[in-house]
């Protein structure tokens, strides 16, 4: 019969009533053992094991015959170092009276002291007798509330075996490295992949070569593990990897071959990964507008995009009319000393554009902004403000959209010129009067630009 503490519990025990850990969830504690080691219930839990606890005091005389049954069980089971971790815990003996306990019964397992904790986990844990020997699952689950009587280890293996925990030899630790491989990002060139291991592996090899690689290392008398190793590279970490030079369109093996910390080799993990098609450049530049109207001195941005097969320059134009400035962010580039920026092939540049009048004099009717390759500009287009004031005049343009005409309203027109979206000039009239209609039945549906009177005016052709 187990030693109780109170005549109460004595009497219940006497009328048959079984002591057992009332609780079916674990209570959560940190505490340091005899030993200085601190042990965290969570923590064992959450890695994986079960958890033992064996609930005692040491001047219990049940407790003292279940010990050495209990210590024999424990190495039965692998140590602590597989399915189930071991430990003790003590209600009001002093860390000395358990050290001398632990030297006695040879427990190898942590030992908690009342005096280090054990006693207010023992409440927690509402104990009525002891010794109380309890499982914790690593969901955390209580599946044993009291195993009891404990006739010899077996009865604790049995039990322990009954729950999938199985026995372990404790001097070979039982690893099972693994790493996951992640395919992050694929290209006509590249394949990037994130590998990473689990707890049980100390490094990995890694390697990504097509099938027709690896058969023809085997032919010359490598196996799958050597080949890894040998034409691959190694990590202990979690580490993101970029597999250059690979050719468009082909399939790809992405391996990991993980080391436990003996050196012993897990099973190697493979993903199958196809690059994409090969990249086709159309040797121009493209334009986030193809057409753009300033206001006078005002910056406006523009995205540029290289989609060649090389580096291109845009090309700028100054001359004693006008300046057409360039910008990259806040700084102002391309003076009229400067008349090119370069665009990495592939890639892309946010320019802002300003045009200011010098002097009285107007700018063309157009700009054409080019770069070196001939089929790439972009059209800024002018509008009265480049007047700099100097003509206030009125011009009214419709219907807009406009099917077979468009009308202009305005005094004294002079000269009037219509653009298309890439500043080339549809028709040029001279107005007469105070109003011209011009005939747009010719006119492809599209975006065009009349001027007149130095102003711009933008309207759309909709048949």
């Amino acid at each position: 019969m187990k030693k109780v503490f109170t005549l109460i519990l004595a009497l219940a025990f006497g009328f048959g009533l079984k002591a057992q850990c009332p609780l079916t969830t674990a209570v959560d504690f940190t505490a340091t053992d005899v030993h200085g080691t601190e042990v965290h219930l969570f923590d064992i839990l959450d890695g994986g094991q079960a958890v033992l606890i064996d609930f005692f005091f040491t001047t219990c005389g049940p407790c003292q015959q279940a010990t050495p049954k209990i210590v024999e069980s424990y190495y039965a089971m692998g140590c602590n170092m597989h399915d189930v971790f071991y430990m003790e815990i003590a209600t009001g003996d002093s860390e000395a009276a358990c050290l001398n306990w632990v030297n006695t019964y040879g427990v190898e397992y942590p030992t908690i002291s009342g005096e280090a904790g054990g006693t207010q986990i023992c409440n927690q844990y509402q104990i009525p007798a002891y010794p109380t020997v309890i499982l914790i699952m690593p969901d955390r689950s209580i599946v044993i509330n009291d195993l009891w009587p404990i006739n010899n280890a077996q009865t604790v293996i049995a039990a322990l075996e009954q729950h999938g925990l199985e026995q372990h030899d404790c001097n070979t630790p039982s690893y099972d490295p693994q790493v996951s491989i992640t395919i992050d990002d694929v290209t006509d060139s590249s394949v990037t992949a994130t590998f990473t291991p689990n707890a049980d592996c100390a490094s990995y090899y890694y390697l990504c070569a097509t099938e027709a690689q690896i058969m023809e290392w085997i032919a010359t008398g490598e196996d799958f593990n050597t080949i890894i190793q040998n034409h691959g590279g190694i990590e202990t970490a979690t580490a993101t990897i970029i597999f250059p030079d690979l050719l468009p369109e082909t399939e790809y093996k992405v391996l990991a071959l993980p080391v436990d910390p003996d050196g012993n080799y897990g099973n190697p993990a493979s993903e199958t990964v196809t690059t994409l098609p090969a990249v086709v450049y159309d040797e121009t530049l493209t334009f986030s507008m193809d057409t753009v109207t300033l206001p006078w001195c005002e910056v406006t941005w523009i995205t540029v995009y290289n989609n060649t097969a090389e580096d291109a320059t845009i090309v700028k134009i100054c001359d004693d009319r006008y300046e057409l400035g360039f910008y990259i962010g806040s700084d102002a580039i391309l003076s009229c000393n400067e008349t090119e920026i370069t665009i990495p092939q592939g890639g892309s540049i946010e320019l802002g554009i300003e045009c200011c009048v010098t002097g009285k004099s107007i700018v063309p009717d157009v700009v054409t902004v080019s770069s070196n390759l001939a089929d790439a500009q972009f059209v800024v287009m002018v509008d009265d403000t480049w007047s700099v004031g100097e003509n206030n005049a009125t011009v009214t343009l419709f219907p807009n959209p406009a099917n077979d005409f468009v009308t202009l309203k305005g005094e004294s027109l002079g000269t009037v010129r219509v653009y298309n979206t890439l500043g080339q000039v549809m028709d040029e009239f001279e107005a007469n009067g105070n109003e011209l209609r011009i005939s747009t039945a010719v006119y492809e549906n599209g975006i065009y630009f009349v001027k007149a009177n130095e102003k711009t005016m933008k309207f759309v052709v909709k048949h």
